[in-house]
């Protein structure tokens, strides 16, 4: 008897699992895109947080990775994340883009305290100064993790920096407890995509989804400056340096003809007011020197009246 009682128990656990897949599957296969996130050192409130702040635009299911897997399979869409089902995970149906998703995730990051034996992934270190904390059993936790506290005016006070924990290190249970007494938060953590399929079925890694926006469109206007520099001095046009170089064509054509004293319509004007200048300065040192000439006549002239 019992064991029936007990064939039956699975025979409708086995019914529930395959009508759930079959919905999951249903939705995949409507699914703009598709993202994995891995559930595994995610606190819960991160994972609420981003519901909540993706609420409209994307759906967080939460399943057994055998029921996503199957979902995925009988769906015939974003096979690509079938390797990534490794930890328990959440299977996200989005209308955003894998980028965008991994943007939103990576900029609503937050701190957390310090496990034991987790390592530090930086010095950890408590800066001197005023605390909140009364005098009593605190006093004695921070000493306790190495940390230089004092008593002043009623309150404790670290009287120098302190590194509790190096680079690499573990960090003991007594150096966590203090560092969650005075409040310091030293890892930062928050949803991560461990890998995403678009509407396409392009599979993004973790990696790929990390590009940094900043960098992508530093490196996009280096490329451009660089292509437009090689199109330049290569003489070869393209839609977006054919002026540059038309201009600097007329440029050098321009200096060419007034420094040959080449006549054409565009350095006509400037070409006569060149000359009229030069033939200026050349009737000024004529009329000049035929001054000078009267005026050594008229010299010569008294010279000899004198002499008579």
């Amino acid at each position: 008897m019992a064991r029936k009682k007990e064939e039956k128990k699975e025979r409708r656990a086995i019914a529930k699992k395959k009508r759930q897949v079959e919905a999951l599957a249903k939705k995949i296969a409507s699914a703009k895109v598709l993202g994995l996130v891995d559930l595994k050192k995610i606190p819960d409130r991160f994972l609420q947080k981003a519901r909540k702040g993706l609420r409209g635009n994307v759906e967080f299911v939460v399943a057994k990775n055998s029921v996503l897997s199957r979902a995925i399979e009988k769906a015939g869409k974003g096979q690509g994340l079938l390797s990534k089902l490794k930890n328990p995970s959440a299977l996200l149906l989005s209308s955003l883009s894998p980028y965008a998703l991994s943007q939103y995730f990576r900029k609503n990051r937050g701190k957390v305290a310090a496990k034991p034996g987790q390592a530090a992934n930086e010095d950890i270190k408590v800066e001197a100064g005023e605390t909140n904390l009364p005098p009593g059993p605190a006093l004695t936790e921070l000493k306790g993790a190495n940390i230089n506290a004092q008593i002043k005016g009623g309150k404790i006070v670290i009287a120098k920096d302190s590194v509790v924990a190096k680079k690499g290190e573990k960090i003991p249970a007594a150096v966590c407890k203090a560092l969650q007494k005075l409040g310091i938060l030293p890892f930062e953590t928050g949803v991560e995509m461990a890998g995403a399929s678009d509407e396409e079925g392009i599979v993004f890694d973790r990696e790929h989804l990390k590009i940094d926006e900043a960098e992508i469109r530093s490196g996009i206007i280096n490329a451009i400056m660089q292509a437009n520099n090689v199109s330049i001095n290569s003489g070869y046009p393209t839609e977006q340096t054919v002026g540059i170089m038309l201009s600097n064509a007329l440029s050098q054509a321009r200096n060419m003809a007034l420094n040959g004293d080449i006549y054409s319509e565009s350095v006509a004007d400037i070409l006569l007011q060149k000359a009229v200048r030069e033939a200026n300065a050349l009737g000024k040192m004529t009329g000049a020197a035929v001054a000078k000439k009267e005026e050594k006549k008229a010299e010569d002239a008294q010279k000899e009246e004198k002499k008579e």
